[in-house]
């Protein structure tokens, strides 16, 4: 049997099938075997695909994560509502407008109390407004009339004068908090909501799972083409499992305490206000075993404390391997022994398809060991990068490395918490965390020892 669907459609070399749905797998030595069934109006064509891996990111109601029989444990959360957005005429767009009941009633169906609520917030586009309806009405008779749901917008709200338009979208929402007990089973692996799902509230979703993606995605590329042993894809886990679960109890408290402000109209700043751990730049692998921090070294009664720190690392000692790399703008490019006006920073540098070894030193024998050590790795997948400090001169030379800087502006060896007399180098991994910090070429050989094959 043919016929004929839309194209796929190629992003960074791969192909997005429409139309596609895995209906089961099942894994062998050495393969996975994922069997599908594509449609295109009534044909259907079953179809089966193997291959060496697997990953899962089809969501909450996935498939994957049940074929693996992995456990998704955690609660219900009170709170379903209908949102969307919809065009709203005779409303200011200044500010959000939240209002509770004003009314005893729709319809037979629809009985509101004073814990029913509206939300009308406006969006980037003129007289459209994201909405938000919750409380204890008939929410599926909201979600699935039109007529209905502008009822209760206006008497709710007590806004006859409202004008309500075309909806944009709509869907109904009940918050979860739930997670897997491990990222994998086998070849196959789950990432974003087919591994965890939250409240919205904290806005964690979508970074949270770009993080697994990118986590996992350095980690099997090099397992794939032969460069690293498959243990090193049992770290996702270890390394992921400790974030998501202190994410998840971030969202679930915020969600309680903006509900329980919104609700009571008492201690409504403390139940709107989003703390800095939200911002995602303290998340760490401070206790991943394939880290390495030789001035911070781990004692084994220490893992359960550096747990509890996975989503806001404690800043206060400095930097430690398994810690976002900081960026250090103002490094002034060196070309045969001079300066050069050219300046750039370390998120220029960095790059998610290799790992890059920052040396920060003016030693030039301590230097040199260390690119030495650097030589036995591939060469694509390292990139070398000497930092002098700020006040160095610009007669030195460096042999074998692949860029030269200097600290102009102090950011790198403060960042980094490198002593100008000194030698640190910090070996920024793929996904932007710092796999070590290490004093000279035997930690360099050290780290990465339990990266690559030797």
């Amino acid at each position: 049997m043919s016929f004929s669907h839309p194209l796929p459609v190629l992003i960074y070399g791969c192909h997005v099938e429409r139309g596609t749905e895995l209906l089961s797998l099942e894994q062998n030595d050495g393969h996975v075997v994922a069997h599908l069934v594509k449609r295109s109006g009534d044909e259907e064509v079953n179809e089966s695909v193997v291959s060496r891996w697997l990953v899962g990111t089809d969501g909450a109601r996935g498939t994957v994560r049940k074929q693996l029989g992995l456990t998704f444990l955690g609660e219900s959360l009170s709170g379903k509502f209908v949102f969307g957005e919809i065009v709203v005429k005779n409303l200011t767009r200044d500010c959000w407008h939240c209002w509770g009941s004003f009314g005893s009633g729709i319809s037979s169906l629809l009985t509101f109390r004073t814990d029913t609520r509206v939300v009308l917030r406006p969006t980037e586009d003129d007289e459209i407004y994201n909405f938000i309806i919750s409380g204890p009405v008939d929410l599926d008779k909201i979600y699935e009339d039109y007529d209905t749901l502008i009822k209760a917008i206006k008497q709710m709200s007590d806004r006859d004068d409202l004008i309500l338009g075309e909806i944009k979208w709509k869907s109904n929402f009940s918050p979860n908090a739930r997670m897997v007990n491990k990222f994998s089973e086998g070849r196959v692996f789950v990432a974003g909501d087919a591994a965890h799902v939250h409240s919205p509230t904290g806005g964690q979703g979508m970074n949270s799972s770009v993080q697994d993606a990118i986590n996992l995605g350095w980690k099997l590329a090099l397992v794939e083409r032969g460069l690293a042993p498959e243990s090193l894809l049992d770290t996702y886990t270890e390394e992921r499992l400790p974030v998501i679960a202190h994410m998840l109890k971030q969202t679930t408290d915020l969600f309680q305490s903006t509900r329980n402000a919104t609700a009571s109209g008492d201690g409504a700043f403390q139940g709107w206000t989003r703390s800095r751990d939200l911002k995602m730049l303290g998340v760490n692998y401070r206790w991943s075993s394939i880290v390495l921090d030789e001035g911070h070294p781990r004692e084994a009664s220490e893992k359960d404390k550096q747990l509890l720190d996975a989503y806001g690392a404690d800043t206060s000692d400095g930097l430690h391997a398994g810690d976002r790399a900081p960026d250090a703008p103002g490094l002034a490019l060196v070309e045969a022994g001079n300066v050069g006006s050219e300046m750039t920073s370390l998120f220029r540098i960095f790059s998610s398809t290799r790992h890059t070894v920052l040396v920060f030193s003016s030693d030039g024998a301590q230097i040199a060991a260390v690119l030495e050590a650097t030589k036995k790795l591939p060469p694509r997948l390292i990139h070398t990068v000497v930092i002098y400090p700020r006040d160095s001169s610009p007669s030195l030379t460096v042999s074998g490395a692949d860029v030269v800087y200097v600290d102009r502006d102090g950011y790198g060896f403060s960042g980094y918490g490198a002593s100008p007399d000194g030698t640190t180098v910090s070996i920024v991994r793929p996904d932007g965390i710092v796999g070590a910090l290490v004093s000279g070429a035997t930690g360099v050989e050290a780290y990465f020892r339990n990266v690559f094959l030797g």
